[in-house]
């Protein structure tokens, strides 16, 4: 099973891209953790990393570009050693604007069927933050909703 968040906007398809997928930006949302992308970007075969650093304790979130379709669609999969499952952002042409949709799979290694329930619990409030978030953000720049 998979959580799924959805967000409407006044904004053109391509500014919601560019706010989705900037993952940097996604720092400012999810308290704790960095994001580093590479110097290239987001590219198939690109590898992300988000780090979250509790004092002298961090775990870290790698992620592989699997699937990329700029300006549409954008896929992770989480490769590290704390945390695996994937991550699938679309953004589509709405007749109000845009319309964005996240959905992800999260669980640890080993312990997918007791995790995974976990993540499909705890995901919806943490990413719905960080989707509303860089949204919210990017409509107030615009002037939007």
């Amino acid at each position: 099973m998979a959580f799924t968040i959805r967000r409407a906007s006044d904004l053109p398809r391509e500014a919601a891209w560019d706010a989705v997928t900037d993952l940097r930006a996604h720092t400012a949302h999810v308290p704790l953790t960095d994001v580093e992308v590479p110097d290239g970007g987001l590219v198939l075969g690109a590898e992300v990393n988000a780090v979250t650093r509790l004092g002298p304790v961090a775990g870290s979130d790698r992620m592989l570009v699997t699937a990329l379709e700029p300006g549409r669609r954008l896929r992770l999969v989480k490769t590290g050693w704390f945390l695996r499952g994937w991550a699938d952002i679309t953004v589509d042409d709405d007749p109000a604007g845009s319309r964005v949709t996240w959905t992800e799979e999260i669980w640890l290694p080993g312990l997918r069927r007791q995790t995974r329930p976990v993540g499909d619990r705890l995901g919806p409030l943490l990413f719905g933050k960080v989707v509303e978030g860089l949204v919210a953000g990017a409509e107030r720049r615009r002037g939007g909703s």
